[in-house]
């Protein structure tokens, strides 16, 4: 009977050890975990309501803890990702090396270059594609180690759109440059032209049977006003691409005014364009970028004249004038008898790349408006009666001349 119950009793504590082997398995292991990541409690609620991918680092460059967010961004659940070093799993081979040398410099100094700042790195998914990400790194002590949280964003779409407004950006800045190469070989064309005309008409006189010495003169004279209209053209471009280009000083509008209106001299002639100004005696000066200020004018005048070319039955009329405007400002008009301008492109009619010219590139208004806007201007446009359109620039005389 005693060995019987000494059988039953061996059977019993051999299943009772049987029972409880898995939970004496368990306990190194859960004990371990506690050991080398006892914040885990701590941290857990944060990384599960994280709108950002969170992955908790040893120093030893492990991975200790990765939420459901960086599942979806990385493509490795959780159960791969813990245990395995980080820098295998998320970060391109070409980048690990600097990794494990960054890790290692803040072990030893505590000073890390990228440690408590946003920065953009190339992220590594478990597919093999690399991608944009935004990552944040904070050190947190824990007992005597160190974890590394890491925050990190899939900037992917973000990344393309500025790309996009980079490569737009590009694209406005030589669809820019274009408009002002032909601007500029259109101003410099009116001033060649016209010393080449003067130029045959003064062969002509010179080779008459009975040379008229005093009109090969008169053309002579011509010629040399022309010739220095176009360097005066060429120093005027020159000095937009310099730093003193950029600078404000205090102007005489109306003398911006005749200036414009002697650099398109010829083109006002060719079209058989009346001019009619009204500038006033007793204007304020204004803090403004002489070049800048008259190639604004240069550009109105010439779309009133384009603008007046088609027109057939009635006078090419272009009034400009200048008053006083409110209690701190000057107004300027730019008043022309052409075709106007369609009443629903009034809104449009300065917005870049807009253009109702066949060979317009959409560039010229855009700019003006940006220069006037620059001198804390306004530029505007509306429809003149009876024909035609009237551009008005509102520009303030200001207190003090802006750098």
């Amino acid at each position: 009977m005693r060995r019987r119950s000494k059988a039953r009793s061996n059977v019993a504590k051999a299943q009772r050890r049987k029972a409880e082997m898995p939970r004496r398995r368990a306990a190194p292991r859960l004990a371990r975990e506690r050991d080398e990541y006892p914040r885990r409690d701590e941290l857990r609620p944060i990384m599960e309501t994280a709108l950002d991918a969170v992955i908790v680092m040893k120093s030893d460059g492990v991975v200790a803890d990765w939420n459901d967010r960086a599942v979806g961004v990385f493509g490795w659940s959780r159960d791969e990702a813990v245990g395995r070093i980080m820098a295998d799993l998320i970060i391109p081979e070409r980048h690990r090396e600097a990794h494990r040398k960054g890790l290692r410099r803040y072990m030893e100094s505590g000073k890390g270059e990228v440690i408590g700042r946003r920065i953009e790195v190339s992220g590594l998914r478990k597919n093999g594609e690399e991608f944009p990400v935004e990552l944040s790194i904070s050190p947190i002590q824990d007992r005597e180690n160190i974890l590394f949280v890491g925050f990190l964003r899939d900037i992917t779409e973000s990344h393309a759109l500025r790309l996009a407004r980079a490569e737009l950006g590009r694209v406005t800045r030589r669809m820019a440059m274009g408009e002002m190469a032909a601007s500029i070989a259109h101003e410099i064309k009116q001033p060649l032209a016209a010393i080449a005309a003067n130029g045959n008409a003064g062969l002509r006189w010179l080779t008459k049977a009975t040379p008229d010495i005093e009109s090969a003169h008169g053309v002579l004279k011509r010629i040399v006003s022309d010739t220095q209209h176009a360097s005066k053209i060429i120093d005027s471009i020159r000095s937009m691409f310099k730093n003193e280009g950029l600078a404000k000083t205090m102007q005489d509008v109306n003398e911006l005014i005749r200036e414009a209106l002697t650099l398109v001299r010829t083109e006002v002639e060719n079209q058989r364009v009346s001019i009619c100004t009204e500038l006033s005696a007793e204007l304020p000066q204004v803090p403004a970028n002489q070049v800048q200020l008259r190639q604004v004018m240069v550009n109105l005048i010439m779309n009133a004249i384009d603008a007046m070319s088609a027109v057939t039955n009635r006078e090419r009329v272009l009034r400009i004038k200048t008053e006083e405007h409110k209690l701190d400002g000057v107004l300027i008009t730019v008043e022309d008898t052409g075709i106007g301008i369609d009443p629903q492109n009034l809104d449009r009619i300065f917005d870049t790349f807009f253009t109702t010219k066949s060979q317009g590139m959409g560039m010229g208004l855009s700019i003006c408006r940006s220069i006037i806007e620059n001198h804390d201007g306004h530029l505007s446009v509306a429809p003149a009666q009876p024909h035609g359109s009237i551009f008005h620039v509102s520009l303030p005389t200001g207190t003090s001349i802006p750098g």
